[in-house]
């Protein structure tokens, strides 16, 4: 049968059209709750710990690590989770950036995702307890 309009209609797929692409955003405050608190680890030095619990499940959190510099709390390296991962931030005291969102792990969209931060937790503050010395060292020397 004839197409009464004269035009002809094209099946062929828009590429210029990008799919939705969908980054894990964990739970608002409220209904999460959240609480922040330090960790000592000299009398200059410190974690400082930012969790977001929902369901009995950590959902959000980071791991900052802060010196102490002229009575001022100054934060050289952190891992975190945003855009969708798990990674690590360093910086140097001039405030060059060493490292910015090291990848450690992917937080998958879905079902998952909440598995996979609360998972991720405890190995992010292990890591940044065995590493905290370097992670100074870096910080002072700016390498």
């Amino acid at each position: 049968m004839a197409n009464n309009s004269g035009k002809r209609r094209s099946r062929v797929a828009d590429m210029g059209v990008k799919p939705d692409v969908r980054v894990y955003t964990p739970p608002a405050v409220p209904p999460a709750e959240e609480t922040t608190f330090p960790v000592a680890m000299t009398l200059d030095d410190r974690l400082v710990v930012r969790l977001r619990i929902y369901r009995k499940k950590i959902v959000d959190f980071a791991v900052m690590q802060e010196t102490l510099v002229a009575g001022e709390w100054e934060q050289l390296a952190r891992i975190d989770c945003c855009r969708g991962t798990v990674h690590r931030h360093l910086s140097a005291h001039d405030g060059k950036i060493l490292l910015d969102h090291d990848l450690i792990r992917d937080i998958p969209y879905g079902d998952r995702s909440w598995e996979v931060v609360d998972d991720s937790y405890e190995g992010a503050l292990q890591e940044m307890q065995d590493r905290w010395s370097d992670n100074l060292r870096r910080w002072r020397s700016g390498t």
